[in-house]
């Protein structure tokens, strides 16, 4: 298996001891999430309305690395960077950094996901993803981006730090916001709340709460078009700390048409309620 499917995720270090979801590190290897990252990032590609180009570049003891650019998404940011280690440092493709970001002054990282790329010239191309609680809906975001965690376990002392305005006015104006607020019991017998659905051009993220702790992220959910084509999500991640809203993304996807239906499934496929359906009657 190529070294680029390597993908890590982390949620965040700072609430580690309060729950235990925020212990874990999951190690995934999946093809396709080098996909997403090339897809979202290839210069030959119509992502320029969304990005941020930084190419600022820092130094520390551990190496130089140089924050290339940034992709405002729905509740989420993702990062390019470029990462030259010092001679004896011993870092190679399975080493991952999660970076802490701080937005208008406030923190809403609620995971870290990424990828290590080796170049050919021992340079790395690092991918970061974050996903928030949620952003500010200031067209213009201040960010606070600080490279300080290495594997999702250990700090690094002398992290690389930036400082970076980013726009998200014209995501703001070509996402599609799907309102639904209705209640879903499933054959477990759990009700959950879908609230809304959320696409852009990068990605669609499907919102839902619960009024108690729902502790299964085997939950996932299906989006089917008009004409049948269909569309599956998976991982689940919470976005507060009582367990009761999550959020479950599905990158490069983005919904043109005018009316679809959410089908809550199990990790097998089978449906677990009823189908809902969205956008126009």
């Amino acid at each position: 298996m190529s070294n680029d499917m390597l993908l890590s995720e982390s949620q965040p270090k700072v609430n580690r001891g309060r729950k235990i979801w925020f212990i874990v590190v999951l190690l995934l290897i999946v093809a396709t999430c080098v996909h997403v990252f090339y897809f979202l990032f290839n210069k030959d590609l119509n992502f320029d309305a969304y990005k941020t180009v930084v190419g600022k570049t820092t130094e520390t003891s551990l190496g130089r690395l140089t924050l290339n650019e940034i992709i405002i998404d729905d509740n989420q940011i993702l990062l390019n960077a470029t990462f030259k280690p010092v001679k004896d440092l011993n870092f190679d493709y399975q080493i991952f950094f999660f970076p802490q970001v701080f937005v208008n002054g406030k923190e809403f990282t609620v995971r870290n996901g990424g990828q290590s790329i080796q170049q050919f010239d021992k340079t790395y191309t690092i991918y970061s993803s974050v996903k928030l609680s949620e952003l500010p809906e200031e067209q213009t975001l201040n960010l606070d981006i600080r490279y300080n965690d290495w594997n999702g376990e250990k700090k690094i002392d002398e992290p690389w730090e930036f400082q970076v305005e980013a726009s998200q006015e014209q995501l703001q104006e070509d996402r599609k916001i799907f309102p639904v607020e209705k209640k879903v019991k499933l054959l477990d017998g759990q009700e959950i709340t879908i609230e809304k659905v959320v696409s852009t051009p990068i990605s669609t993220t499907i919102y839902f709460s619960s009024e108690n702790s729902l502790l299964n992220e085997a939950l996932h959910f299906k989006i089917q078009s008009a004409t049948g084509e269909s569309w599956p999500f998976n991982l689940a991640y919470p976005l507060n700390e009582e367990y009761t809203k999550w959020g479950v993304r599905l990158d490069a996807l983005y919904l043109t048409g005018k009316s679809y239906e959410l089908i809550p499934i199990a990790a097998n496929g089978s449906e677990l309620g009823s189908a809902i359906k969205i956008g126009d009657s």
